[in-house]
């Protein structure tokens, strides 16, 4: 695999070399047409000396205008900005190609390649034409850089849909975690001695939560996303499971506008968060682990907790966060659905919800 990729590099370089040189004599063969026109290829001393000038001259010229070039792609990048990025590329090339021809000329003259006295019409008609050809330079840069985007929106959106596969098979496995299965079991052996009224409520809202994540899960789930309000009606039971097992060590508040109980979301999300906040940080009744679940005023769900950290000495049994950012990433097509922010106290993750 490492031999095919190297060899694929090394004949993606070559194509590229190859055109580069052919593209390069071209530009120098019709520069030299446009310079001297028919008598470029009559006189062999013209066509030689002319010939090689021009290839050092639109060398350097190339080089700037690609470095320039650079330079405009990070200033306008968007693909709306075709207008500006073309009208930036024609000013630049322009005046840089126009610049080279003015400079060059002495050179010409020098050599006796411009004739006996120097001919102003003769240098317009040249400056004019090669303002046409950075015209030309320009859309067709335009047209490679927009090529490169729409491939590279392409591979982004093929890797989103391998990393969505993948987390929906993570997913999966999460429908019986065994970790917790034996905590809520163990938990249960000991309510059904000390408290069997407790007990009864805590197998009721164990069946809720096992059932609300076959449902999302199971192979027969067609739809993707769930509502906010059966998203927290889970959770409410999820929530009950944990402060029965850690009693007072942590405290999950919710705070929720119900205009937006609406809006959809990717399933299990509020629990992969919890579980992948237990895992990372402390729980005791002496440090309580403080969760908070809010909507924002523009329709987001602002996640955030206490940052108390533990040392970890096992591997996380939850999928993380890199897949839930995935997930929103691959439902909105873009980077940066799923914000972070956090600090040395406070962990905050921002999540959009989707309205149709």
């Amino acid at each position: 695999m490492i031999l095919e990729n190297y060899l694929a590099k090394i004949g993606r370089r070559q194509v590229s070399l190859t055109s580069s040189v052919l593209i390069w004599a071209a530009a120098t063969l019709l520069a030299g047409l446009g310079l001297w026109q028919e008598r470029y290829f009559s006189e062999s001393r013209l066509f030689i000396a002319g010939s090689f000038i021009n290839m050092v001259v639109i060398w350097v010229a190339y080089r700037i205008d690609r470095a320039l070039a650079r330079n405009i792609t990070s200033l306008l990048p968007d693909t709306g900005q075709s207008i500006y990025r073309v009208t930036l590329w024609f000013g630049v090339y322009g005046v840089v190609n126009v610049a080279f021809f003015w400079v060059a000329l002495p050179v010409y003259h020098q050599i006796g390649l411009t004739g006996a006295g120097f001919d102003l019409f003769w240098a317009l008609r040249v400056s004019f034409f090669i303002l046409s050809g950075s015209l030309i330079g320009a859309g067709l840069t335009e047209l490679a850089y927009t090529f490169r985007q729409w491939r590279t929106n392409q591979n982004e959106v093929e890797q989103m849909q391998e990393k969505h596969l993948l987390t929906e098979l993570e997913a999966v496995k999460q429908q019986v975690n065994p970790h917790f299965l034996f905590n809520c079991l163990n938990s249960l052996s000991v309510l059904i001695s000390d408290a069997p009224v407790t007990a009864e409520k805590f197998v009721d809202e164990m069946s809720k939560v096992y059932r609300y994540q076959l449902s999302v899960n199971g192979p027969d789930k067609e739809d993707i996303l769930v509502t906010l309000d059966s998203e927290l009606r889970f959770i409410k039971s999820y929530i009950y499971l944990l402060e029965t097992r850690f009693e007072n060590g942590i405290r999950i508040t919710l705070d929720i506008n119900d205009v937006f109980l609406g809006g959809q979301m990717v399933p299990l999300t509020f629990q992969l968060l919890i579980d992948h906040t237990i895992h990372y940080n402390m729980v005791s009744p002496a440090r309580p682990l403080h969760i908070r679940i809010a909507t924002t005023e523009t329709g987001q769900l602002d996640f955030r907790h206490n940052r108390q950290q533990k040392v970890i000495t096992m591997p996380l049994e939850t999928p993380g966060i890199n897949v839930l950012i995935n997930r929103y990433k691959f439902l909105f097509n873009r980077a940066g659905a799923v914000q972070l922010k956090e600090d040395d106290q406070e962990f905050t993750i921002i999540i959009p919800l989707i309205f149709t």
